[in-house]
Order: structure tokens, then sequence, then C-alpha cells
């Protein structure tokens, strides 16, 4: 796992690009845009019609995403090979380069969820899609993810105490630990009751491909209904529990939501997820510890990241709604909680 001053995302200058490209995958590059990323670098690279690999034939006319891997997960050859035993892209190659493993996708077409307003029945679809991902995961087995485990796995939570040296304020720190605390308290000792499987572990507003439903008609300026097009970057993907990977989605949909109560947001989410699968009463009584496990996990490391680079600005995007959202969430008791989410799942099924 990362340590704490440990640098692992790659250097690599735009510039030598089109060159990985040609030399490893002979394709010849018309443009190149770096897109965010936290730990590892990504490019969408748009390349001519001309092709000198003899396994792609026809290059897509959308382009690729090269992803060059982190320093951590380079060493680790093995968990690239089986996350793509599950991955939804097409997978093209990947070729240790010096200290990185690169690899190439092809693009999806398509605005992530952070470039849309939010609509309730776009988190209704999220929901669905994350359920129908964990109802395919159901019989993936691999001994590799058996002993796999990584610093963002929400069961490693803990350990984001050894990254408070990039959080100044005290209160923020305190919060952090209680949230911390319970986690261990009221939902580690219950995971033998949730259920296990290979989980995305990383279902953010950047990671869902979203592509709007034709023929509505909205009022201008009003949110449109949005579907799935895509779910992407399995870099995180864990054998853990499903209850956390809804956890997890519903975190980073909250933060996002500007357009009403953030408290409420899990519930459609919920709503969708569980009109494709079940969860057990654990699963649904752990998920507000859960949530805000996940908050403050994502705040701390990012905090932490900024601190030993401040020009990272990236790693901040969800520290200004974050932080609050985190606070508000958890001074609300579990009872308010479960019941907006209650009541927004009934009135999906009554529709």
């Amino acid at each position: 796992m990362q340590a704490v001053g440990e640098t692992i995302k790659p250097v690599v200058p735009m510039k030598h690009i089109p060159h990985l490209i040609k030399s490893l995958y002979g394709l010849t590059v018309e443009s190149c845009k770096e897109l965010d990323s936290y730990d590892d670098k990504n490019y969408h690279v748009v390349v001519t019609g001309q092709s000198e690999n003899p396994y792609i034939k026809h290059p897509e006319e959308n382009g690729y995403v090269l992803k060059i891997l982190n320093k951590m997960q380079s060493k680790n050859p093995l968990f690239v090979g089986n996350v793509i035993l599950f991955c939804f892209f097409c997978f093209l190659d990947s070729t240790p380069f010096e200290f990185y493993i690169v690899r190439l996708f092809t693009y999806i077409p398509g605005e992530t969820f952070s470039a849309i307003p939010i609509h309730p029945k776009s988190l209704y679809n999220i929901g669905k899609v994350l359920g129908n991902f964990h109802d395919a995961m159901k019989d993936f087995q691999h001994k590799f993810f058996e002993s796999y485990t990584l610093l963002w796995s929400l069961t490693e939570v803990e350990r984001v105490k050894d990254f408070f040296i990039g959080v100044q304020d005290e209160n923020k720190k305190a919060l952090v630990t209680e949230i911390i605390d319970a986690f261990n308290k009221e939902v580690a000792p219950k995971y033998h009751k949730l259920t296990k499987s290979i989980i995305h572990g990383d279902v953010n507003e950047r990671n869902i491909i979203m592509k709007e439903i034709p023929g509505q008609k909205v009022a201008s300026g009003e949110p449109r209904v949005y579907d799935v097009s895509a779910l992407i970057d399995f870099n995180d993907a864990v054998s853990s529990y499903t209850a956390l990977d809804v956890a997890i989605c519903i975190a980073y949909m909250s933060i996002k939501c500007k357009e009403f109560d953030q408290r409420d947001v899990g519930g459609h989410v919920l709503a969708g997820y569980l009109s494709v699968r079940s969860m057990n009463d654990t699963e649904r009584e752990v998920l507000k510890v859960c949530v805000c496990a996940r908050l403050a996990q994502n705040l701390v490391m990012g905090a932490y990241t900024n601190y030993m680079n401040p020009s990272h600005v990236y790693v901040l995007n969800t520290a200004a709604r974050g932080w609050p959202l985190l606070s508000m969430m958890w001074e609300t008791p579990q009872n308010e909680i479960d019941a907006r989410w209650n009541k927004i799942i009934k009135e999906y099924e009554n529709l």
C-alpha cells in the first residue's frame, strides 16, 4: 500500500504520448488531451485511420483512452491482468514502460456525470446499473483478489489517520476520528452479514459516462434525465462488500448534488439499486456510517495529496462541498436518514 510521503502518480510529459502510442500500438496520434485523474495519468487520444497494428484493423473514430497506471499498482502486473477479466471495455494491450504499466482502452463518447445537472431519475439509473454490475460479479472469483487490498478500500478507512498531516483543522480531524471509530464498532463486526463480491470501489461522478435520454420535453434550464452508457475505471476493484460499493456511490453522488437536499440522494440511488437487487437489513443499517466513512476517507486523502503537491488541485474538487456535507450527514440522526430514503424508495415503487 501507499506509504505516507510516497508519490505514486506517473511523471510522463504529454509530449511523449504520440511516441508511446506509435511504438506500443502502431497508431498515429492526431490530438491528445489529458483527462482528470487522481493517482494515474489518463489521456484521450484521437488517431488517424491508418494502423500498423494487426489487432487494430479499423481504429476507433472517437479515439482511445491511454491509461498510465500509478507506480504502486504498476508493481503488481497480476492486478491488471485480473481486472481485465471482468472489465467492460475492449482491452488492447498491457505493456510495462519503465516503471509504469500502460493500457489503451476504446474511448466511449458522452458526458461524465460530473458535467451534467442532476435529475433524480438519473441517480435512479445509476443505482440500477450498479445493481446490475453486482449481479454480473456474483459468480466471479479469482484467487488474486483473496489477498489483494489497497489504501482506498473502505475496509482500510482506519489508515487515513496516517495521512492527517494534510488536514489543518483539529475539528475536522476529530470528526473523521469519530466516524472511523463508529465504522469499527458498527460496521466491521458485521462483515459476516454483508454480501461479499468483487466491487468497483470507486463509483464517483467522473467514472460514470452518461447519455441523454431522447425525446424529453422539459422547461428551459431544468435538468434532463440521463441514462448510463458505461461504468469506467476499475483500478480500485477489490473483493469486498456490495453494501460498501453502494455507500461509495451515494457519497460521491451526494457531494455533486446542488439541485436538492444532498441527504436525499441516497434514496434515489437505492431505489434504482433495489429495483434489480435486494439488500438485507444489516446492509441497509450500515449504509449511513459507510457513506460518512467514504466521505471522510476521500476528504482526508484529498487534503493530504494537495499538501504533498499543491499544484494537484483536482483532488480538492470535493473539499468545498464535501466537508459541510460530511458534518450534515453525520449530525442527521440515523432514523431521519432512513425515513428520507424509504419515502423516496416507496415513491418509485408506486410509479
